[in-house]
């Protein structure tokens, strides 16, 4: 008996065939993967088919938006869910919008929701999310049972403190599987699947106890038989997977005997697991393999898209609603070097936002100061960056330029940490020698320092040094004594150790940031960023585009970006094009030595 499970998972609302922010249909969706599932069934009724996901369904693009705004109503991305998945996990994102949205959203699914190391202590959702299941299906050599556990990374507590401190407990992932797959296996389960909800890491931070990336560990597991992970938006099994580990077989999709499969992001892949059963008085797995389907090969069922036209409209119609205009084009093709209209954007309005929290006295008056992270950067492929032409602005920008459900958070602290923040950011830069001349370390969260922990400072001055060691990891941990942060001037003086200051931050940034943890927050607030950039586009805002940091040396260095790129650079006269990569990425040169005349945004 052949066992087949078709996995998604990162698919971050990504349901219709639509790309919303640039108006044009797409070649990827959940929809595509429904329609591929539905027509292996059908061609292969002598099999055992079930559909899982791993998590981080809920947030991410437009549908997700529109579900959290119209929660009065059915919400859509259940809507789609119940047509597709038997079996649903978590993911870390599930927890942005609070328990009682998820307890909305879990209440309209009909699949069984797992999670293993999440302890909803009082909370309704204790009831509806199970630690595992076990499915039990009929065959004509009797029954077989399929079990299936969840995890999400403890992290969760840092990312999402505002909304599950006090309210939840996490426990180690590695050790949350030995335990429950070994209790599986005891009540009778045939077959144990995980849905691991974390990367595949050997980098000692990450497969630490309460590490963030810990599949790896999963797989020597002894009760373990198949494993479905994601997280962090990379592909397995691909050949170019960039880690070397000793039992792997690329061809089947193995490591240490068991197969696995992440389908990468944004339903840019469906997963498959395939499970030779035999029978002889008990089930035994004879073979088994993984494999990644890409969806853009996929022939979407047009009954599915007439389906759901009906939702794909009013999702439209939502995100039509004119906010305001700009006059010229934004984008963050090089905002890791050269800061962007885009990214600046919502620094602006975290720093009006507290100014008039200020004005009307609910916080301390000191100098405000302003920072934003490249949240679109590439690191989820070539698509993966902010553009927004020129003209009208509609809410749809707004979701563009800033994608996440992060919460205002408004702390005060000194310069001291301002400079270990600044050091943080000075850490995407790879260490400049002679003969290094590329700029930045790789846009990945697993072994390199994603865009979205790059923070630039607007309000500040400052100087990098990138021939100094970095003196953090992606993650703020200090791994040197090096400081790179060579001049950090605010109104044109230098910062001091004991100067205090006030930031507009967000919740993610606060939580998870370790030398932040003890600093003091002076307002919190649950209104998300994104709703506070989109009043302050509407006001008709005129700010100062401004490019913060130097870096020296200051010569010509190589950076990748988007093969599309090179076509907003005409008027740049510190940018050329080079030669293309592959996967629509190129290479460029940034010449640092060439300064840039910046002169004032009007937005009518």
């Amino acid at each position: 008996m052949k066992l087949t499970i078709f996995a998604t998972t990162d698919v971050h609302g990504a349901i219709y065939p639509y790309d919303y922010f640039n108006a044009s249909e797409k070649s990827t969706s959940l929809l595509h993967m429904q329609s591929y599932i539905e027509e292996y069934k059908a061609a292969h009724p002598d099999e055992l088919v079930l559909t899982v996901d791993n998590g981080d369904m809920l947030q991410g693009d437009v549908w997700s938006d529109y579900d959290y705004r119209h929660q009065d109503v059915p919400l859509f991305v259940p809507h789609v869910m119940n047509g597709i998945f038997d079996v649903i996990g978590i993911g870390n994102h599930e927890f942005n919008f609070g328990l009682d949205y998820l307890h909305k959203v879990y209440s309209q699914l009909d699949g069984e929701i797992v999670n293993s190391n999440v302890d909803f202590v009082d909370h309704p959702l204790k009831s509806e999310v199970k630690p595992y299941t076990i499915l039990e299906k009929e065959t004509p050599q009797g029954i077989i049972k399929i079990g299936f556990l969840s995890v999400v990374p403890t992290q969760i507590l840092k990312w999402d403190a505002a909304h599950l401190e006090g309210k939840v407990m996490v426990h180690d992932m590695r050790a949350t599987v030995e335990r429950v797959a070994r209790e599986m296996k005891a009540a009778g389960a045939d077959v144990t699947i995980l849905l691991s909800h974390s990367g595949m890491s050997k980098n000692p931070d990450h497969i630490q106890s309460y590490g963030e990336n810990q599949t790896l560990l999963m797989t020597m597991i002894r009760d373990i038989d198949g494993i479905v992970f994601g997280h962090t938006h990379e592909f397995f099994p691909d050949a170019a997977f960039e880690m070397e580990i000793d039992n792997i077989n690329f061809m089947k999709g193995l490591v240490n005997g068991k197969p696995m499969v992440q389908p990468g992001v944004s339903a840019s892949h469906l997963g498959q697991l395939t499970f030779e059963m035999e029978y002889d008085g008990s089930w035994h797995i004879a073979d088994a393999a993984a494999q990644l389907i890409k969806s853009d090969s996929i022939q979407i069922d047009e009954s599915l898209e007439t389906k759901y036209a009906g939702l794909h409209e009013q999702v439209k119609k939502y995100l039509s609603h004119p906010i305001g205009r700009i006059d010229e084009s934004w984008y963050t093709y090089f905002s890791r070097v050269l800061p962007s209209k885009a990214i600046q954007v919502t620094s602006e309005a975290g720093k009006a936002y507290a100014r008039d929290l200020m004005e009307r006295g609910k916080i301390e008056s000191l100098p405000i100061i302003a920072f934003n992270a490249v949240i679109r950067a590439g690191r989820d492929g070539p698509n993966d960056y902010t553009v927004i032409e020129a003209g009208d602005l509609t809410l749809s920008a707004a979701i563009d330029l800033y994608k996440h459900t992060n919460t205002m958070t408004i702390i005060k602290l000194d310069g001291r940490t301002l400079k270990e923040w600044l050091e943080w950011s000075a850490s995407q830069f790879n260490q400049i020698t002679p003969e290094v001349d590329e700029l930045l370390e790789p846009n990945r969260s697993k072994d390199g320092f994603p865009s979205y922990n790059f923070d630039t400072f607007f309000e500040l001055d400052y100087t990098f040094d990138i021939t100094q060691p970095p003196r953090y990891s992606f993650n703020a941990k200090q791994i040197s004594d090096s400081e790179r942060v060579v001049e950090m001037k605010y109104a044109g003086k230098t910062v001091q150790p004991d100067d205090m200051f006030i930031v507009p931050a967000n919740n993610y940034r606060v939580s998870y940031t370790p030398f932040l943890r003890d600093v003091e927050v002076v307002h919190e607030s649950y209104r998300h960023v994104r709703d506070i950039v989109v009043e302050y586009m509407m006001t008709e805002p005129e700010f100062e585009h401004r490019n913060p940091m130097t870096i020296i040396p200051a010569r010509k260095y190589r950076m990748m970006s988007a093969t599309k790129a090179k076509h907003f650079i005409e008027n740049d006269s510190r940018i050329q094009y080079i030669e293309p990569i592959d996967d629509n990425f190129s290479w460029y040169e940034i010449d640092l030595s060439k300064e840039e005349e910046y002169g004032s945004n009007s937005q009518e």
